[in-house]
């Protein structure tokens, strides 16, 4: 069983601006509706969070996040987590992604791809990689303006904790692919290992081409850039587009590559501030608060295996 270790950290940017929006989320009732809806059983999946310089009041606020994908997932398998303070880039809020990347494991659907650990985990019904973190997750410290309340709107001029540790554990969970621009100007895919990851396979063209399509666009090649640098790029998978009224669901791709960003969120001007869908874009506002990953989110974990 071949492993991928991985530094793929996906970021999520401060918006320098006051969204004045709330997404709150519903009733434990209906999240549980929510999740069965999404994957077609109800059984929480547990979290286990090692904390490094968190104050007890960031440790609730990210706790409240671990509580609301865990009634919306499925895993007999508990999901190691660490999560720490550190100086990041200015802009940027926290950044998380995958530990590592397994394939053709015997419970693998798909042979040839690469699959976040945590859901390797959940479909072999054991932890594969014993002992070792499944997810990484960095929130930056230089910011002095978090919001820490879990039970109102965010105030202006502060950027709402729960909602970044939301949006960065849905990274980490597998909302994330190796789609990349070089400086050279050609587009690559596979981290440099020959296989594409599991969300890699859902990515497609306008014209619905998909991107793993190597007759018409080579990994690596310019063709392959243009395509990643196209704003109009789209995830296809039934239960998205189900949430997505019938339509494959565009996500970002700006004309200029943004490392980090581009490709592994949902379309910015899609889903703004305010829908119930805006979660897993690339930026979260101050005064914005999100505290559900919307059907869409859950729908593209749903079509990789959750």
């Amino acid at each position: 069983m071949p492993a991928l270790g991985s530094s793929q950290k996906v970021v999520v940017r401060a918006g320098g601006y006051n969204a004045t929006t709330q997404v709150f989320a519903p009733s434990l009732a209906t999240l549980l509706i929510a999740g069965a809806a999404a994957r077609d059983s109800v059984v929480t999946a547990p979290f286990e969070v090692t904390y490094t310089g968190f104050t007890p009041a960031a440790q609730a606020a990210f706790q409240a996040a671990v509580e609301i994908w865990s009634v919306l997932l499925t895993s007999s398998v508990p999901i190691r987590v660490t999560a720490q303070f550190n100086a990041l880039d200015p802009n940027v809020l926290g950044q998380a992604g995958p530990e590592n990347f397994l394939r053709d494991f015997a419970g693998a659907p798909q042979a040839g791809t690469w699959y976040p650990v945590t859901l390797a985990n959940r479909l072999e019904g054991t932890d594969l990689t014993p002992g070792d973190p499944h997810i990484g997750a960095e929130f930056n410290s230089a910011f002095a303006n978090w919001n820490f309340d879990t039970t109102g709107p965010t105030p202006v001029g502060k950027y709402d904790f729960l909602s970044v540790v939301l949006h960065e554990l849905g990274h980490g969970l597998g909302f994330v692919g190796s789609m990349s621009v070089a400086s050279n100007g050609t587009g690559s895919w596979g981290l440099g290992s020959g296989f594409p990851l599991l969300y890699d396979r859902f990515l497609e063209n306008s014209l619905g081409q998909s991107l793993l399509d190597t007759t018409l666009f080579p990994s690596p090649s310019p063709a392959l850039a243009g395509q990643l640098q196209s704003d109009m790029l789209f995830f296809d998978g039934s239960k998205a587009r189900a949430a997505n009224g019938g339509n494959a669901v565009r996500i970002y791709a700006p004309i200029t590559f943004e490392s980090g960003s581009s490709i592994s969120h949902l379309n910015e001007s899609t889903f703004s501030a305010g829908s119930s869908n805006s979660l897993m874009t690339p930026q979260i506002g101050m005064a914005e608060s999100i505290h559900q990953p919307g059907s869409v989110g859950l729908g593209i974990l749903s079509d990789m295996g959750w």
